[in-house]
């Protein structure tokens, strides 16, 4: 089932329950709700106290999606729009985000340990290994049997850096965004189109003197023309139906001189597509 929002882009806990109500009445089974700890498309966080107090209440399993943006929690100035997140049931992580650790690295956190184990665990006499330990194999714990050491990469990032040093850069990357909304405000030709929850800026070019199909089209073929340029990178996505360019500032080397290239080639980009 898919849950409205409300104008914040975070998960509106009034729909979610009549959508669980109306599937039981329908003689239906909920048991599953995700929430968001930033959306792919702008970077909300979704209020996670009223909705683990829901689940709990339903008896429904909470999981959070945290695989972009989990990880500001480490962030003083945005904690709090984590608030509650410690009451999922499951989260997922991808260190390759936010942490800059190499691709192929994501995480699932679990509060119950043993149900997870139960559920996958399968060993065959020909894998049996009674030095195995309490925790068993790791094969127990998910769908692979042979696999890469991962963990190794998680590791050294963390070695290296320490929890501070992860937490300063990602307030640095949280900051910048803050700056870019601000300067995406201040800029004629621009419009900001989601409060800066994260380190995702959600925006899109005004194209002034066209109609609201003239814009989206705009706006949706701004990306590419702005990659092909060769100076920055910037995305696109959709929220509400509307077509925007996506800026997610994952990387504390950025510096605000970036941030103004960004939006000067967003706009040269622009004035060719426009002719």
């Amino acid at each position: 089932r898919t849950v409205a929002t409300g104008p914040d882009g975070r998960l509106d806990t009034a729909d979610l329950r009549a959508a669980v109500e109306r599937d039981r009445a329908a003689g239906l089974l909920p048991f599953l709700v995700v929430a968001s700890a930033g959306t792919v498309g702008a970077g909300a966080v979704d209020g996670f106290g009223p909705i683990a107090d829901l689940c709990e209440e339903q008896g429904l399993w909470m999981h959070v999606d945290g695989a972009y943006g989990a990880f500001g929690r480490l962030d003083p100035a945005i904690a709090h729009r984590y608030a509650g997140l410690e009451r999922a049931d499951s989260l997922a992580l991808d260190p390759h985000k936010w942490l800059g650790v190499p691709v192929d690295c994501g995480c699932a956190l679990v509060r119950d340990t043993e149900e997870l184990r139960g559920t996958f665990s399968l060993v065959p006499s020909y894998l049996r290994d009674e030095s195995a330990g309490a925790l068993g194999w790791f094969s127990e714990y998910g769908t692979e049997q042979t696999r890469p050491f991962r963990a190794l990469k998680v590791w050294a990032t963390i070695a290296h850096k320490g929890r501070a040093g992860l937490a300063r850069d990602i307030a640095r990357c949280t900051a910048l965004a803050r700056r870019l909304g601000e300067l995406v405000e201040a800029d004629a030709e621009l419009e900001l189109l989601a409060e800066v929850q994260t380190s995702i800026v959600a925006f899109r070019h005004r194209a002034p003197g066209r109609d609201g199909a003239a814009r989206d089209a705009l706006n949706r073929d701004l990306p590419a023309a702005v990659q092909r340029r060769g100076r920055v990178f910037v995305t696109g996505a959709r929220l509400d139906r509307a077509e925007l360019l996506r800026a997610c500032l994952l990387n504390a080397a950025t510096t605000e001189a970036d941030l103004h290239l960004l939006l000067a080639e967003v706009k040269a980009a622009a004035r060719d597509l426009l002719g």
